[in-house]
């Protein structure tokens, strides 16, 4: 393929292909985001009805226990315990419940009755008696089992229709309780207190969903208190579906539309809402943003496709005059240089490529003299191999005089100066086994046992195992050095200077110890925030901390403990390997 062709290709391709994908990104993520907005403006939303009517059913338990705090009402209870003797309520009575219910129930429009029924079955309602009946037999409503079975807790009755009011047509769920004598736990009769619908209708008003959506409230025993919508829990239910299992935000399918779950649930409350949400209708706000992102990518295309054909033709004529001169300089022919024939990129890659044309020729240059450079040096270095040498002939030979004439210390201090001065001058090698560096630190020691005449003690405690380590060349020395210099002022400071090998999993750890002088926290601070600056054992630190980084990298440290008076720990971390 020509270059023409791939000019055009390319120039589609990076157009045409970054928009389609912004289309298609775009598209999905505004219906995800959609999703996502419409589900957790439902969770909030639902969340706070689900709150706000347990929160109601929360009070409602604690007023069902009213009746065990008023003397009279208890009185009233215990004169109508007995199942198998019971009489007309008096007049009396009559009036103290329906004060009492009355009080219960005021300000309360959301309530549809409060209710007591007595063990010998009288009912009292803050309803009056012209609207409900005067009598209910024991046991012939399930919620009047389900009461007496709770055995003194209150629970929340799911929707049912009260068959004690007269004329009822309207459901109610209710919250009820087994009233117990406080002093013998008795039964003493139940209260029931009856909820409108319509009190979580009036908490849904404002609850702007879909017109399809679903909304189901059930109890912990999965029995619904509310409902509206279409009815998605009864056919679930009736397919075996446990509504416990459904996890939100999971797809499921009913009578082949497909709902978005959301579920609410209070772990101390007594009621559960399930949302049910068509996704056909979160998505469908998005499909008119689908077609115009079809139609604007479409008309965008036929625009680029006329550009591109455009641009070749302008880019075309100076890529192959490039083309052309870069032959020539494969060819060695850096002295040929570009016409600028415009001034966009393209003449000023041709103004870059002659400044390269131009660099090329000056390090082709600079290179021929950094050659001749390093021939001299080489003859230079090559001249000055002579010195060390001489150095380790002289030293000998003083050696060997010492010897002869019995001078055994000398003879020791010589020999360990040549040791470290072959030691320090060989630059072959920057990584050396760590008994090579002992052995030039020993040879050290040596030196500086006779200069301080015993004022400063050593000891070396390194594990054979670890002396294999290989560790970056005089890195112990100049640590030695810093103790007997800093820590110890040359020996006026009497002390000792140890050197303390270990390792673990992951590091081996050379500890440099003395006890000496010390130095200040403010010291070792700046220290570690400028390790190059300073004096004496500042730079001496700081270089190694330097070298070792290089070297070895960030898991290699330089860690530095010091007190005043008491002495300095340097310690080296290396990798293990």
């Amino acid at each position: 393929m020509s270059l023409r062709p791939k000019i055009i290709l390319l120039f589609l391709s990076i157009v045409l292909v970054p928009l389609n994908l912004l289309g298609m990104i775009t598209y999905a993520y505004f219906s995800k985001t959609l999703e996502d907005q419409t589900y957790h403006y439902t969770v909030q939303v639902i969340g706070q009805v689900n709150q706000n009517v347990n929160a109601y059913i929360d009070e409602m338990h604690r007023l069902s226990l009213l009746p065990l705090y008023d003397r009279d009402i208890l009185a009233i209870l215990k004169n109508r315990s007995d199942v198998h003797h019971s009489y007309y309520p008096q007049t009396e009575e009559f009036e103290r419940m329906s004060s009492f219910l009355s009080t219960l129930s005021y300000n309360r429009q959301e309530l549809s009755g409060i209710h007591i029924i007595t063990r010998d079955g009288s009912l009292f309602s803050d309803l009056g008696s012209p609207r409900t009946v005067h009598r209910l037999a024991e046991g012939t409503s399930d919620w009047q089992e389900a009461i007496e079975a709770g055995n003194g807790a209150s629970l929340l009755l799911p929707t049912h229709s009260p068959s004690y009011v007269l004329g009822a047509e309207k459901s109610v769920f209710s919250v009820g309780r087994l009233l117990r004598d406080p002093d013998g736990f008795r039964p003493l009769g139940m209260i029931k207190v009856d909820i409108e619908l319509s009190f979580i209708e009036s908490l849904l008003e404002d609850v702007d969903l879909s017109e399809d959506a679903s909304i189901t409230m059930i109890d912990r025993n999965g029995e619904p208190i509310y409902e509206t919508g279409k009815a998605i829990y009864p056919l679930l239910k009736a397919k075996g579906e446990d509504v416990w299992q459904l996890a939100e935000r999971e797809s499921i399918a009913v009578d082949g539309v497909d709902y978005l779950p959301v579920i609410r649930n209070d772990s101390s409350g007594d009621v559960q809402t399930i949302v049910f949400l068509p996704e056909h209708h979160i998505v469908g706000a998005s499909q008119s943003l689908r077609l115009f992102t079809i139609g604007l990518m479409l008309a965008v295309s036929a625009v680029v496709i006329m550009l591109a054909l455009v641009a070749e033709r302008s880019l075309t004529k100076p890529i192959f005059e490039l083309r052309q001169v870069m032959a020539l300089a494969e060819k060695g022919e850096f002295h040929h240089r570009m016409n600028r024939s415009s001034k966009d990129e393209l003449g000023q890659l041709a103004i870059g490529f002659n400044h390269m044309m131009k660099q090329i020729n000056e390090l082709i240059a600079k290179v021929y003299q950094t050659e001749i450079r390093e021939k001299d040096a080489e003859i230079k270095a090559l001249q000055t191999q002579m010195n060390p040498h001489f150095i380790y002939n002289t030293l000998e030979h003083i050696n060997m005089m010492a010897i002869t004439k019995q001078a055994y210390e000398l003879s020791d201090m010589v020999a360990s100066l040549g040791r470290l001065i072959r030691y320090s001058i060989d630059q072959k090698t920057r990584f050396v086994p760590l008994r090579e560096e002992l052995a030039f630190v020993e040879s050290y020691i040596t030196i500086q046992q006779k200069r301080l005449e015993g004022k400063v003690t050593f000891s070396i405690a390194v594990p054979e195992a670890m002396r294999s380590l290989s560790i970056p060349k005089l890195i112990l020395q100049p640590l030695i050095e810093n103790a007997i210099e800093h820590g110890h002022q040359h020996g006026e400071w009497r002390g000792g200077i140890s050197i303390k090998g270990w390792q673990d999993d992951a590091y081996s750890y050379i500890e440099v110890r003395d006890s000496g002088q010390g130095m200040k926290q403010e010291t070792i601070e700046r220290m570690k925030e400028e390790p190059g600056r300073g004096a004496g054992n500042q730079v001496a630190l700081g270089n190694i901390s330097e070298r070792l980084l290089l070297l070895l990298g960030e898991q290699a440290r330089l860690m530095i403990e010091s007190e005043l008076g008491r002495g300095t720990k340097v310690t080296v971390r290396l990798p293990k390997t």
